[in-house]
């Protein structure tokens, strides 16, 4: 068994050598997409959409809850057991599905509509980068993601450590200020 995993580190590095020759001629970049999507200047914008969405659904919502609550007082002047207060009572009933249904509605608008910011700034940021290999000649840009150190519980710290791509790399390799220019600028422009 030892013999194998011996061979096994002996034909690897046999074949990584060439590859390790080859590393020298490569042009990297390393690129934090935690500071590109803070400094994007289009999702500045973007949350500013999200948040007037968010308020005119709101808004709609509370005027729907102020005329549930007008009926409900309504109801409360109604004679007991009257023809008048049943049929209140039902229509107050109706209003009160119709406006939980609406509210379920109004969060999975939002939340679709969130989703499709994002996936458009990740598709403008990931046009960039693409954009900026090409021209800027690069072999390989990779993600770099900054982890907090402190973390709530284990499953968070997991968490953090799986989605660590890059542990260590030289400054010089740092494109992400190169990233943000070229997209504030083609955003402006």
């Amino acid at each position: 068994m030892k013999l194998g995993k011996l061979m096994f580190v002996f034909f690897a590095v046999v074949i990584a050598l060439p590859a390790v020759a080859f590393a020298e001629d490569l042009r990297i970049g390393v690129v934090n997409l935690n500071q590109v999507f803070e400094n994007y200047k289009k999702r500045e914008g973007m949350e500013e959409d999200f948040k007037d969405l968010t308020n005119r659904e709101e808004e709609l919502l509370m005027e729907r809850q102020d005329e549930l609550m007008s009926l409900r007082e309504e109801l409360q002047l109604l004679e007991r057991g009257s023809d008048a207060r049943k049929e209140m009572a039902a229509q107050l009933e109706k209003k009160g599905y119709e406006l939980e249904l609406d509210k379920e509605l109004a969060l999975k608008k939002l939340a679709m509509q969130e989703m499709e910011y994002y996936e458009e700034l990740y598709q403008d940021i990931n046009d960039a980068i693409e954009e900026i290999g090409s021209q800027e000649e690069f072999d390989l840009i990779i993600k770099k993601q900054v982890i907090p150190p402190k973390s709530a519980d284990l499953r968070e710290l997991m968490f953090k450590i799986r989605i660590g791509t890059v542990l260590y790399f030289s400054e010089s390799l740092d494109i992400t200020d190169m990233v943000v220019e070229y997209l504030n600028e083609r955003y402006s422009g």
